[in-house]
Formats: structure tokens, sequence, C-alpha cells
């Protein structure tokens, strides 16, 4: 799947993008560079070995979030979760070509650019995906402009272009109500987004939702309070933003995902497919348990 020449191309890139930023003397574009570059050395030994001693896991499913698929501006992009329509095409043409049959796209929030950028493109690939949408976003309610500058104003769909996807096949799953964090919400309001975002879906497609993303999805956005709301509501699974794979024997109401930012070029995609990023979060988390303690 990973072959040296696309690490060379992989390691210049980094390296190329830091001699940019020492050159203009922006210091914090130099050092986040070099923490891109380690992280991605890091986990090619991570890949290396997984190949070495376990080989391909075919019980390993990987589930990837996406958000926003549309041609803006990368400075408009500030959190970096817009992916380029050309990149992604090339996402799904690899995915497609490798014949990897044990992965699920997911699209969180409810872009209207999921419907014109990847909604086609998609069926004609043939690949598993759920859409999560925040129902007060389809709405109207709310937006998520602060995610993006210049006041991009990404839409919601609609409703009827939500009918329209559920009907081709894809699955419309629940991203809660207002996408608020369902932790700091107290019993009655955490009950609510999780149940009533079910129904309204399901009245306005006509067909039954599955499954459940929780907003941000970091542990810090769910509990095990929570956890039991989406199997009393009668979702089968929900999902958290964290990374790693799932298996059989997984959590079916915390089910990891790994993310998909618009700087992961192509050496980098495949190795998070790969799983080479998934000790990312487990040192994160351990950091904050001993910060904790």
């Amino acid at each position: 799947m990973l072959f040296c020449p696309a690490f060379e191309r992989l390691f210049f890139w980094c390296a190329s993008g830091g001699l940019c930023a020492e050159r203009r003397g922006n210091t914090g574009a130099l050092n986040k560079n070099m923490i891109t570059l380690m992280k991605d050395f890091i986990s090619l030994g991570f890949y290396a070995c997984s190949r070495v001693f376990q080989g391909a896991n075919p019980d390993n499913e990987a589930v990837l979030v996406y958000h926003s698929i549309s041609d803006m501006k990368p400075r408009d992009d500030l959190y970096k979760i817009n992916i380029q329509t050309q990149l992604f095409a090339r996402h799904l043409e690899f995915i497609s070509k490798a014949k990897i049959t044990n992965l699920i796209l997911t699209f969180d929030d409810g872009f209207e650019n999921f419907f014109s950028n990847a909604f086609r493109a998609i069926l004609r690939y043939n690949i598993k995906t759920v859409l999560f949408i925040s129902t007060d976003f389809i709405e109207g309610k709310f937006s998520f402009d602060h995610l993006f500058g210049n006041n991009c104003g990404l839409k919601p769909l609609s409703w009827q272009q939500v009918k329209e996807i559920a009907d081709s096949g894809i699955e419309i799953g629940s991203h809660a109500i207002s996408h608020r964090n369902l932790t700091s919400m107290d019993i009655k309001g955490a009950h609510r987004e999780i149940s009533e975002s079910k129904k309204i879906i399901e009245d306005k497609i006509g067909r039954a939702v599955k499954y459940f993303a929780y907003p941000y999805g970091s542990r810090a956005a769910f509990d095990d309070r929570l956890k039991q709301m989406a199997m009393a509501a009668g979702y089968k699974k929900a999902y958290v933003n964290i990374m790693g794979f799932n298996r059989r024997d997984s959590d079916q109401y915390a089910l990891r995902r790994i993310r998909i930012y618009a700087d992961d070029i192509m050496p980098r995609f495949k190795m998070k497919i790969a799983g080479a990023y998934n000790w990312i979060d487990r040192i994160n988390n351990f950091r904050k348990q001993k910060s904790n303690a």
C-alpha cells in the first residue's frame, strides 16, 4: 500500500514547508512542520512493524470522518476540516483501486457540499457511507461559520437533499440537534438531543435512523450515561472521534473513527487507513491522565 517513493515525497513536502517557514522567520510554522514530520516518521515505524508482525488484519474496520468537501481557499479553513474536491476524488479512487472493503466513510454536520461534491462520486465507487446531520443546522437555526474565515458561509443540506441521499442507500445518522457538547448538559437536555433528533430525521426521510455520532466526539464529549441514552433511544451504533480501528468485540456505542484533515496528502492518507496514526490519541490520553494524577 505504501512504498518508498511515496514516503520520500511526504518527507520533502514536510521539510520544504519547514524550510520556507525558516526563510520567512516564522518559527511557529517551523516548529509545527517539524512536529508533523516527527509524527509522520513515528507513524511510518508503527506502519512497518504492523505489516511485519501482524500483516493486514481483515477484522480491523477503519471508519473515516470527513466534514466539508469544497474548493474553498486553504487560509479560510481554520481547523483544516475542508478537503479539496480533487484530493477527495483521489481518496475515493485509491480506496476503490486498492479494493479496501473493511472501510466506512462518515461525514459530520450536514454541509450542502456533500450533495454537490461528494454524493455522486461515492455512489459511483459504491463505498459504504454514513452522513451524520445536526437537525438544527439543517433547519438553519445555527451555523458553523466560526470554523471558517472570511464568512465562507457553507450552507446546510436541505431536507429534500437529505431525503434524496437516504433514498440512494446512504445511511443518515444523527449528530444530535444543536451540536452542543452533551456531557455539559443535564440529563433531560442530553436525552432530548439524542432521542428527538432521531425522530425528526426519521420523520423527514421515512426510514429508520440506526447510527449516532457524539458532537465533538473526544473522550470529554461522551460517557457511559450518554452511551446508555443512545442505546435506549434505539440506535444500533454510536461513533466517537478517537483514532483507532473497530473490531467485532469493540464497544458498539463508542466506535472509533480516523480523522481526515485538509493537509492529509496521499501518503499520509494511506498510512492513516492502515492505522499508522492510531497511536496519537493513546499517547495524548496517557499524557492527560498523568497530568490529572
